[in-house]
C-alpha cells in the first residue's frame, strides 16, 4: 500500500513537471514579439527575460526536449515498478490468477498513467497555453531558464552533436528568417476584420494604402484630353472664362498649346492678372503679359511610376500637382493630390467624387470605364483577368479584348463576367455593365 501511495504521488509530480513542460513549449512557440516587445519597453522585467530566452531559442527547445523525455521515462518506471505491483496484488486478493493478475495490473497501471499524462500534461496545459500565449509566457517563462541553468552541460553536448549531424547532412543548422509578404499582411488584416480588431473601413483603407505601390500612375490621373490649362497666347479675358468654367486651385501654363508646358498659375494669379491696373494690352507679346510673370515651376513626372512613387515626389517637392509625361516627352496626363486621396478613399465614402465601381445587386455592377482595374477584380471577388496586368483601366481591358474601339453594347466575357459598354465618348468607354454569367 505505501508503495502504491509513494507511486501515486510520485506520478503527480512528474505530470506537474510535465505540465510546466507542455506550457512553456507551445507558449514560447506561440506568444507574439510586438507585444511582448511593448512590454518590455515599458519595463516589464519578464519580457525582457522571455525576450533574452528567444534569442537563445535552439538551447530552449533542446533543453525542453530533455525534460520531456526524462518525464517521459520516470512516467514508465513510476508505471512499471511502483504501480503494476500494488495493482496486481489487488486483483489477486480479488481472486484473479496469479500470472493474469500481473499482466492485468501491468496494463491497467500502463492505461491510467497514459490516461493522465495524455489529459492532464498534454492536451489540456497545450489548450490553455494556447488560447493566450502572451500571459502564460510571461507567467512560465521561469522554468526554462531555470532548466536551461540546471541542466546546461547536457545542453550543450546535444546541441553540439546535433548541430554535427546537420553539418554532416548538409542542413541548415538554423533555418532563414522568412520575411512577411503582402499576402501574409493581407491575411493577417483579413483575420483581424474577422475577428473584430479591426473595422470593415480600417481595413479598407490599409488595403488602398498597400495597393498605392500596385497602382500606376495612369490609373489615377486626368487624361489628357481632360485637362484644362491657359495659355499665354489668350488674352486675359479667354483664360479668365476658363477659370470661371472650370474652377481649380492650379493651372498647366502652355505658350501655344499642351505639349509646351511653360509652368503652373494659381487661379487667384489669373483673377488678378485680370483686375491688373497696369495690365498690358492684348496685342503686345505673349511673355510680357502678366500671366506670364506670375507663372510657377511645375513638376514633370514619367507615366511609369506607381501612386506610391508620386506621393513621395509630391512630399520632396513640397506639391499636390504634377504633369505626367511620356518617354516620348508628350504630357498624357495630370495628377493632384486629391486624385491620389481619392485612390485612398477607395471603397469608404468618397469626399471628393462619385464611385467608380456602384453595385446594382447581387449580380450587377455599373462600372466606369476609368475605373483601375485592380479594384474591379477586387470588388468582383476575381483572381485573375486575361492580360490584365498590360492595362491600368477595365475599359482598356475591353477595347484590347474587342480588338477595337469599343461602341455601345459591344460586350466581353471574361472571368466568369459579362463586360458590355454602356456609354462611349468618343474613342473612351464611359461605363460598363458587368453581369455574372450563370
Amino acid at each position: 500500500m505505501i508503495l502504491f501511495l509513494l507511486g501515486v504521488l510520485a506520478l503527480f509530480l512528474l505530470i506537474a513537471v510535465s505540465i510546466l513542460i507542455s506550457l512553456s513549449e507551445i507558449s514560447f512557440a506561440a506568444a507574439r514579439d510586438v507585444r511582448l516587445r511593448s512590454r518590455a519597453e515599458a519595463g516589464d522585467k519578464r519580457a525582457q527575460a522571455f525576450l533574452a530566452l528567444r534569442r537563445n531559442s535552439g538551447q530552449v527547445i533542446t533543453v525542453l526536449q530533455i525534460c520531456l523525455n526524462g518525464v517521459g521515462i520516470l512516467g514508465g518506471i513510476v508505471s512499471s515498478e511502483m504501480l503494476s505491483p500494488p495493482c496486481g496484488d489487488l486483483l489477486r486478493y480479488w481472486g484473479v490468477p496469479n500470472g493474469l493478475a500481473e499482466k492485468t495490473g501491468s496494463t491497467l497501471s500502463f492505461i491510467m498513467v497514459t490516461g493522465l499524462f495524455v489529459l492532464f500534461a498534454d492536451l489540456l496545459p497545450k489548450r490553455v497555453a494556447m488560447n493566450a500565449p502572451d500571459k502564460v509566457a510571461l507567467s512560465i517563462g521561469w522554468f526554462p531558464k531555470f532548466a536551461l541553468q540546471v541542466l546546461y552541460p547536457f545542453v550543450w553536448i546535444f546541441s553540439k552533436v546535433s548541430d554535427a549531424v546537420l553539418r554532416a547532412l548538409k542542413i541548415p543548422a538554423a533555418s532563414a528568417v522568412e520575411p512577411v509578404t503582402p499576402e501574409d499582411l493581407r491575411a493577417i488584416l483579413a483575420a483581424g476584420t474577422a475577428s473584430g480588431v479591426l473595422l470593415e473601413q480600417e481595413h479598407q483603407m490599409i488595403q488602398n494604402v498597400l495597393g498605392l505601390q500596385d497602382r500606376s500612375i495612369t490609373s489615377a490621373m486626368t487624361p489628357r484630353d481632360e485637362i484644362v490649362f491657359l495659355d499665354v497666347q489668350d488674352n486675359a479675358d479667354i483664360n479668365y472664362e476658363k477659370v470661371r468654367a472650370k474652377p481649380y486651385s492650379r493651372y498647366p501654363l502652355c505658350d501655344g498649346g499642351l505639349d509646351k508646358v511653360i509652368g503652373s498659375i494659381r487661379a487667384e494669379d489669373v483673377l488678378a492678372s485680370v483686375v491688373d491696373p497696369t495690365r498690358i494690352p492684348e496685342d503686345q507679346a505673349p511673355r510680357t503679359t502678366p500671366i506670364f510673370r506670375m507663372r510657377r515651376d511645375v513638376l514633370s513626372v514619367p507615366e511609369t511610376l506607381n501612386l506610391w512613387d508620386t506621393l513621395a515626389q509630391f512630399d520632396t517637392h513640397g506639391v499636390g500637382f504634377a504633369l505626367i509625361v511620356n518617354e516620348y516627352g508628350l504630357v498624357v496626363g495630370l495628377i493632384t493630390f486629391k486624385d491620389i486621396m481619392g485612390a485612398l478613399m477607395d471603397g469608404l465614402a468618397n469626399p471628393f467624387e462619385e464611385q467608380a465601381i456602384v453595385r446594382r445587386d447581387e449580380n450587377s455592377w455599373l462600372i466606369d470605364g476609368a475605373a483601375p482595374i485592380g479594384d474591379v477584380m477586387r470588388e468582383l471577388h476575381v483572381l485573375e483577368l486575361p492580360d490584365s496586368a498590360q492595362f491600368d483601366t477595365i475599359g482598356g481591358f475591353v477595347m484590347h479584348r474587342l480588338r477595337r474601339m469599343a461602341r455601345k453594347a459591344d460586350r466581353v466575357d471574361a472571368g466568369g463576367f459579362r463586360f458590355e459598354v454602356v456609354d462611349v465618348e468618343g474613342f473612351r468607354i464611359n461605363q460598363l455593365l458587368v453581369t455574372r454569367l450563370t
